[in-house]
């Protein structure tokens, strides 16, 4: 195994700091965790390019790359969001969207397993009101994935709507939800049992 380790003066204090709002952490052990994460991810891009594994040559290439690195080993599990991009790579939103379908689209194999978990805890973390789900859906290309479920299973029902006067809560009919569950493998007991958790 190999271990590395960063001196003290790596990072400056107002460096810290402004990490810490980036991972939205104070705990140190979580911000040390952070940067490991990101340390791998940064060190699998640089072994594919010293073992010459197809390297990308366009810039917009390269950051997708990218992106599907700090996916694999900074998100861990999940799709980030395009706020979360946004920040991470200094683009603005519509850029950040783009640049998480293109690797969506591109890695979609590779992302497989990250894809599923991030649209099955967005439907598990929808609560039932008046007849529909209600759902927060933080990322375009969240809402974008499940819709496209949705249009390719029963294109008759209906899809994923906004609750009017809402930044970002959606609403689900009950057939599109029941869609969902069995599409993405989700046992509803299970769903049911994790909402009355919360």
């Amino acid at each position: 195994m190999i271990n590395l380790q960063l001196t003290n003066d790596y990072l400056t204090e107002e460096e810290i700091e402004k990490l810490k709002i980036l991972f939205k952490t104070d705990d140190t052990e979580e911000f040390n965790l952070a940067i490991k994460n990101i340390a791998v991810a940064a060190l699998t891009e640089y072994k594919e390019m010293l073992l010459g594994k197809g390297l990308p040559t366009r810039a917009d290439e390269i950051k997708q790359h990218r992106l599907l690195h700090l996916i694999k080993h900074y998100f861990q599990g999940r799709i980030p969001t395009e706020a979360e991009v946004s920040s991470m790579f200094q683009l603005t939103e519509t850029e950040s969207r783009a640049l998480i379908r293109n690797v969506r689209t591109r890695f979609r194999y590779q992302l497989e397993s990250e894809i599923l978990n991030t649209l099955q805890q967005t439907i598990v973390s929808s609560e039932f009101n008046n007849d529909t789900y209600h759902v927060v859906i933080q990322s375009d290309n969240v809402l974008e994935e499940l819709n496209r479920l949705v249009s390719t299973n029963a294109p008759q029902l209906d899809p994923i709507s906004k609750v009017r006067g809402s930044a970002r809560k959606y609403q689900i009919s009950e057939d599109t939800y029941e869609l969902l569950n069995n599409a993405l493998g989700i046992n509803q007991e299970v769903a049911v049992t994790e909402q009355e958790d919360e």
